[in-house]
């Protein structure tokens, strides 16, 4: 038997054999826990078997169901079971979520997608259970900063009016220092200056964003918007446009990037009633080269 350095070729051979087995038990061990991911699912289902079903379609079409207080939401089950059985070749993250309200079924429902943090590091089956009860805990999930499709789906299915959501909507709003009203349809905030600003048009199914309107100390009401869809990168993300618009319109004055002041149509708008923000255009401190819109 030939020796290299004292260890034979049999000696090798035994190494690369414990290396590959430990190889196979690692992969094994990927079956082992999402096996007991299946169970922590299926406890999920058994302590709320009226709350969480498989509906009535059979596969592909068919859903998992979860009843929650606040709507009901249906995870298509087919994307779930590809990626499981090869998630190399199907979904790196869940599938949408269908969402729709309370007692009824909606041919054109919202959608959510949903990532929850952190699940990058836990079997496949852990998430959906973990999805699964957090859509029973819907209310929880909703007051979550980082659910923000979540929030957008149910304010679609619901519109600005009076709920399951709406008291929850409000008492999120109120972490920027905004309120809404619901019989308007509209969204307020305070902003520098004396500005307060209103997000308004969500009664109105033309505006696909929000309309953007401001009033000074009490003063009548100053339209800067018709659609921030048309005029706004980030046009519907409320995470975005509250706190920006807390900090305007100081904000359009500075060097501060800003998707909102990247707007000639609302910089100029704006500019009418902001004295200090029309002397900064007139004198060029205020660089228009970078903002995009009819500026006339």
């Amino acid at each position: 038997m030939t020796k290299r350095n004292n260890i034979t070729t049999a000696d090798l051979n035994n190494r690369r054999k414990q290396r590959t087995q430990i190889l196979l038990d690692d992969l094994a061990e990927t079956q082992r826990v999402n096996l007991v991911g299946i169970e922590f699912l299926k406890g999920i289902i058994d302590d709320h078997p009226d709350r969480v079903y498989r509906g009535q379609k059979e596969r592909p079409d068919s859903y998992l169901i979860v009843r929650g207080d606040l709507a009901n939401y249906c995870i298509p089950v087919e994307p779930l079971l590809r990626s499981l059985t090869n998630p190399f070749t199907a979904y790196a993250e869940f599938p949408s979520i269908e969402v729709h309200p309370l007692g009824k079924w909606v041919r054109k429902h919202a959608a959510a997608c949903i990532q929850p943090n952190g699940h990058s590091d836990i079997p496949g089956t852990d998430s959906i259970g973990i999805l699964v009860a957090g859509l029973i805990s819907d209310r929880d999930l909703f007051a979550d900063p980082t659910q923000a499709p979540f929030r957008r789906a149910l304010m679609r299915t619901y519109g600005m009016i009076q709920s399951p959501v709406s008291e929850l909507f409000a008492t999120y709003l109120e972490r920027y220092g905004a309120t809404i009203d619901l019989e308007l349809g509209e969204i307020s905030v305070k902003g520098t200056h004396g500005f307060t600003w209103h997000l308004g048009g969500m009664k109105d199914p033309e505006i696909r964003s929000f309309s953007l309107s401001s009033s000074v100390r009490g003063a009548p009401r100053r339209k800067h918007c018709e659609d921030t869809f048309d005029s706004v990168g980030d046009c519907s993300n409320l995470e975005y446009l509250l706190p920006t618009l807390s900090k305007a319109p100081r904000i359009f004055l500075g060097d501060e990037d800003s998707d909102l002041s990247g707007s000639k149509v609302i910089l100029f708008s704006v500019a009418e009633y902001c004295a200090p923000l029309r002397r900064a255009i007139e004198s060029g401190d205020v660089d228009l080269t970078a903002a995009w819109g009819d500026d006339e």
